[in-house]
């Protein structure tokens, strides 16, 4: 089933998320692709003309690590390590504050 929000009520985005078997996302928010591929269900990105270069690099490197595949009207399962960018950048702070001494 597919399902469109009106605007009513709480916004159930992260609910969406959590619930999804599958996951179809424009292309021209890298948030909103981000999120999804934290989840580990299967993102498919629906493509937009334009992008800058590291726009482009973004989506290319998601696809090329099996996390994100192009929509082509075929919904198919496929499983990936999904992306823990938050808990990623919290160690390397804590281990660049560590490396100068800071507790």
């Amino acid at each position: 089933a597919s399902v469109i929000w009106d605007g009513r009520g709480e916004n159930p985005y992260f609910a969406y998320l959590a619930l999804a078997d599958y996951l179809l996302v424009t292309c021209d928010s890298v948030s909103m692709v981000s999120e999804a591929a934290a989840t580990g269900r299967p993102v498919y990105v629906l493509g937009l003309r334009g992008g800058g270069r590291k726009f482009r690099a973004f989506h290319r490197n998601l696809e090329r690590a099996g996390i994100t595949r192009p929509f082509r009207g075929r919904l198919e399962h496929w499983e990936y390590t999904p992306l823990a960018d938050t808990a990623s950048v919290a160690a390397e702070v804590m281990r660049r504050l560590q490396s100068r001494g800071a507790s």
